[in-house]
């Protein structure tokens, strides 16, 4: 299971306690000690982060949870990944270099870059199935992707545009006071639409040498012992949901000619193809029978341009339709639903 650093729970209890909750009963049924809380050098499940922040929105009434703990937090980047941000030479440079150690951080968040039109992109997934029903996680991400942006560049970000594939929580145009631009949902991403000017703006505490002494740390500082299979999986969770999942882009993402990924995976006893059809055949089985997405949005999560696509490779994987598979194994209420 992916884990997150205990910083991701800074300002966790003040803000518990503005609301008169208190920290303990929170964290207990989670398992979730008190000494993970704010700590660097302590991790915790990321799954147990996501459900934490879902069941403290719903017990204090406070819909926007995430984004009130962000606003607190600010970026809550803290060692290495902190110094390689600001000592970076540009915005831009701070943001791809982040992407690429953010394992150090949670091997779960995946963050992507991309330009399109003279705008830039940023794309947040954390891999997991049904991620419209984690709004919280979602939400504290994007803004904390805002606030880090903001700390570079040594002023305030407003965004062209904020995309979230959820659907609002509460009022959609309280989002605005937040985000300080238009905010949509029901999209097909979450993401932060930037002007591309912003990632040529200099970071204010631009140090090359600090820069070049963090990212030697971090290189050095790769987890060797996670498996080429291990890799493979978190890339392929990332891309689902762009439907741009191909060896090729597996490959790119992980720095790796096609050829040598290939290569390396039949070593294993790995064909890339069946590969990617079990683990969708696996994350089908789990969103039909514990969560209440539609067929439809099911089909986008997994990857599939067309929902026919999907439903003839579930016919394959179980002889049934979807709807069949969650009225006979899913949750009575969800069937229901």
């Amino acid at each position: 299971m992916e884990s997150i650093r205990g910083s991701a729970l800074l300002q966790f209890d003040q803000l518990l306690a503005e609301h008169g909750a208190v920290q303990r009963d929170f964290l207990a049924p989670l398992q979730i000690g008190l000494d993970v809380v704010g700590s660097y050098g302590k991790t915790l499940p990321y799954l147990s982060l996501v459900r934490l922040f879902e069941g403290s929105a719903h017990a204090l009434s406070l819909p926007r949870f995430g984004l009130e703990l962000a606003l607190r937090q600010g970026s809550t980047l803290v060692g290495p990944l902190q110094h390689l941000a600001r000592s970076a030479p540009t915005v831009g440079h701070a943001l791809i270099a982040v992407i690429r150690y953010m394992r150090h951080y949670s091997a779960a968040i995946h963050y992507r870059l991309e330009h399109r039109a003279g705008q830039a992109l940023l794309y947040f997934d954390n891999g997991l199935p049904g991620a419209e029903q984690m709004p919280q996680i979602v939400e504290k991400s994007v803004m904390g992707a805002q606030l880090l942006i903001a700390e570079l560049r040594g002023a305030p970000l407003r965004p062209k545009a904020v995309a979230f594939r959820h659907k609002a929580l509460g009022d959609a145009d309280g989002y605005r006071r937040y985000f300080n631009c238009p905010v949509l949902f029901g999209q097909h991403h979450n993401c932060l639409v930037l002007s591309a000017d912003i990632l040529l703006e200099g970071s204010v505490s631009h140090d090359p040498t600090l820069h070049a002494i963090v990212r030697h740390y971090l290189e050095n500082q790769a987890v060797h012992c996670d498996s080429l299979r291990a890799q493979v999986e978190r890339k392929i969770q990332m891309l689902l949901p762009s439907q741009r999942c191909t060896l090729d882009q597996v490959a790119l993402a992980l720095g790796l000619n096609p050829r040598t990924l290939q290569r390396r995976l039949a070593s294993e006893g790995i064909d890339f193809e069946d590969y990617l059809d079990g683990l969708r055949r696996h994350q089908a089985q789990q969103m039909l029978r514990s969560t209440t997405l539609s067929v439809g949005q099911i089909s986008s999560e997994l990857g599939y341009r067309r929902t026919t696509s999907f439903c003839r490779a579930h016919l394959r994987w179980f002889d049934m339709t979807p709807l069949e598979h969650r009225r006979l194994h899913g949750d009575p209420v969800i069937a229901a639903l």
